[in-house]
Order: C-alpha cells, then sequence, then structure tokens
C-alpha cells in the first residue's frame, strides 16, 4: 500500500507541479501527465501488441484446421476444446502470453492510480466546453465512449470476427461510468483513448506494411 500511494501522491504532486510552476491549466495538466504515463508504457503495450498481430495471423493461417475440428466434433464441444488449445500449442499460439499479461497489469495500474489521484484534487477551472472539470459532463462522457470503441476495433490483434457487441460494451460502460464522476477523470481517459487509437493505426499500418514487403 505505501508504494501504491507513493504514486498516487506522486501524480497528485506533478499535476500540482505543472499547474503552480508550469502554468498550464488543470485540464492541460492532466493530458500532460497522462501522455507521460502512456510514453512511459509504450514499449509494453507495443509489443503486447506485436504479440497480439502475430496471433492473430497464425490463427488465420490454421483457420481451415479449425474448421475442420468443428465439423467433426459439432456435438462435441469439450472435444473442439481440447482440440483447438492443443492446436494452439503445436502452432505456438498463446491466448495470453507475459507480455500481453503485463501491459494489462501496468495499464490497468495506472489507470486506478490516476483514477485515485484526480479524486483527491480539488478542481475548479474549465476546459473547451467544459465549465468546471470538477463536474460530469455528458457530452465528454459520449466522446470518449466513441473514442474507447474505436480505439477497441483499430488494435491491431483484434479478431476481425470478434462481435460487435463485446467492443460496444466496453464503450457503454465507459459512459455509464463517466457520467457519474469528474470531467477531470474523463479529460484522463479521452487522452488515454486517444493514444491508444493513434498508436494502434500507426502499428496497424506499420504491421501491414510488412507484410507486404515480405510478399513481395
Amino acid at each position: 500500500m505505501d508504494i501504491w500511494n507513493f504514486f498516487t501522491n506522486f501524480i497528485v504532486q506533478t499535476i500540482g507541479f505543472f499547474t503552480n510552476e508550469v502554468g498550464v491549466t488543470e485540464a492541460v495538466a492532466i493530458i500532460l501527465f497522462t501522455l507521460i504515463g502512456r510514453l512511459a508504457l509504450m514499449p509494453i503495450n507495443v509489443l503486447a501488441m506485436a504479440n497480439m498481430y502475430r496471433n492473430k495471423k497464425a490463427i488465420s493461417a490454421i483457420k481451415p484446421e479449425l474448421e475442420e475440428i468443428k465439423t467433426i466434433y459439432k456435438d462435441k464441444p469439450n472435444e473442439i476444446a481440447k482440440c483447438t488449445m492443443a492446436l494452439y500449442k503445436k502452432h505456438n499460439i498463446k491466448i495470453l502470453d507475459k507480455s500481453s499479461a503485463v501491459n494489462i497489469v501496468s495499464q490497468g495500474a495506472f489507470g486506478l492510480c490516476m483514477f485515485q489521484a484526480l479524486q483527491q484534487i480539488v478542481f475548479n477551472s474549465k476546459f473547451a466546453w467544459i465549465a468546471n472539470i470538477a463536474k460530469p459532463d455528458v457530452a465528454l462522457a459520449l466522446l470518449v465512449g466513441v473514442i474507447t470503441y474505436f480505439s477497441m476495433t483499430m488494435m491491431p490483434g483484434s479478431a476481425e470476427q470478434t462481435s460487435t457487441l463485446l467492443l460496444i460494451i466496453p464503450a457503454i460502460i465507459c459512459v455509464v461510468t463517466l457520467i457519474s464522476f469528474p470531467s477531470a477523470i474523463g479529460l484522463y481517459w479521452a487522452t488515454s483513448s486517444v493514444t491508444s487509437l493513434f498508436q494502434s493505426l500507426v502499428l496497424t499500418k506499420f504491421f501491414h506494411q510488412q507484410d507486404t514487403y515480405k510478399a513481395i
């Protein structure tokens, strides 16, 4: 808990430093710190996305075999699962590898620290159309929900057959959550989601270019 409190207090003090010493607004301070945090975590995130993309390609390559398994054991779901896992192991496909696990934990820890830190700060400033970032803003919540949805759809490792509902649910949870919390938290969430979206677009383009070069 001491380490957790240390990081939470560090966020509070850094945002205070940006506003008091650097002279930026509270909203800009939140955005700056979020960008710095995401930049620090980017190597882990990029590695996880690269592994997700490789898994996606590997799964696409064995799709005929997966369909054959489903046909042979169409009335035996346990056998389908068993054979699918065996096929994944044969082709070194991991549903959750170490890099992905570390990425999930690090991103989650950073998000929770930011969430707690921003609740400790007393805000009293405006940003764009938001009159006071200490209060919730429905428009911001909806905007963040849309950005979250597109950032998930654009992830390099997202499966083509992923249900739209599975992508919409996190966005809905995001909107419902932010409607009840200060816009300061929404600004963090928006900045983080935009960063994820931009990163996904860049990595997707890079991976596609690499595949094109290999195909030539």
